[in-house]
């Protein structure tokens, strides 16, 4: 299905999905104050979706206060359909993303537009961001050397952040965002649009991605059981292409890791399922002593 003509009245939009309550109020200002910085003195707007049944009236004001913020009002509590939408409204030639508690680096739009410019045939825009911890500021993606060749592939292993992609919005169809989707939206989305369209990558970084934030949604381990699920998707999607084995490997990690998950929850029936799951991935023998540590934990329970 080809994406819907859009009326590109503006240059570039930032999409901010956010609960927009109290306990994120800082964060999202940080945010917003970041995407003016980032644009400089280039066209740009703000939406930003506020989501969920617990937006505060205090945050929705200090939003409705600034001219280059439109809001938009969701009560799903859905994150993706809240970017979807957000991206829908969208009127611009190129459609960005960034969570409420990550920022853009100022000054970074124009060299995002340029290589938009001078690659007329990518559609996607991948750049690194750098990951904020206590102790530490890292790029997100490896270096060059020590990546594989095969960019997609180098995708598939990266924690990289909403902020990381930018998109030519006439060329993409938004049905690539689920919005049933509840965990790891950003892994099935980047990698159902790397199947479909040429991407670009900078090798700078444009965001600032804050690990630490607390009940980060990547840290739950619902998010780590949604693994499996994601993955098994993608494997239908690179069905037949060149990827097709890196992507069953990959599935078959996650299932050792939700198989893990499962059984310190003490859910062994789905933890032996999906640790047969891993072992028929290509590689899967290195996970057959897993078997073991989950007959020990079935013994202890059952003794």
């Amino acid at each position: 299905m080809s994406a819907a003509p859009r009326n590109a009245s503006r240059l570039f939009t930032v999409v901010v999905a956010s609960l927009c309550n109290d306990a994120r109020s800082d964060l999202l200002k940080r945010a917003c104050d970041s995407v003016r910085a980032m644009a400089g003195d280039m066209d740009y707007s703000l939406i930003v979706v506020a989501n969920g049944p617990g937006v505060s009236p205090s945050v929705l004001s200090w939003l409705t206060s600034r001219a280059d913020v439109r809001v938009i009002r969701l009560r799903s509590g859905s994150h993706p359909l809240a970017r979807r939408i957000g991206a829908e409204m969208a009127e611009s030639e190129f459609i960005a993303f960034l969570d409420d508690d990550d920022e853009l680096i100022a000054n970074t739009l124009a060299t995002k537009i340029a290589h938009f410019r001078e690659h007329p045939d990518h559609d996607v825009l991948v750049t690194d961001g750098l990951r904020i911890s206590e102790s530490a500021e890292t790029k997100i993606f490896p270096a060059p050397e020590s990546r594989s060749a095969d960019f997609v592939e180098t995708l598939m292993r990266a924690g990289w952040g909403a902020g990381a992609l930018t998109l030519r919005a006439q060329k993409i169809d938004l049905a690539v965002f689920d919005p049933l989707l509840r965990h790891m939206e950003w892994t099935l989305t980047t990698l159902e649009l790397a199947n479909r369209h040429k991407f670009g990558y900078l090798d700078a970084p444009m965001y600032r991605y804050y690990e630490t934030t607390p009940n980060s949604l990547s840290k739950a381990a619902a998010h780590n059981l949604a693994a499996p699920d994601v993955w098994r998707r993608l494997s239908r999607t690179y069905a037949g292409t060149r990827h097709e084995d890196a992507v069953r490997r990959r599935y078959g990690n996650m299932c050792h890791n939700a198989s893990q998950e499962c059984s310190n929850q003490g859910r062994m029936s789905e933890a032996w399922h999906l640790h047969f799951e891993s072992m028929r991935a290509p590689g899967g023998l290195t996970y057959m002593p897993f078997g073991l540590k989950l007959a020990v934990a079935w013994l202890r329970r059952h003794i």
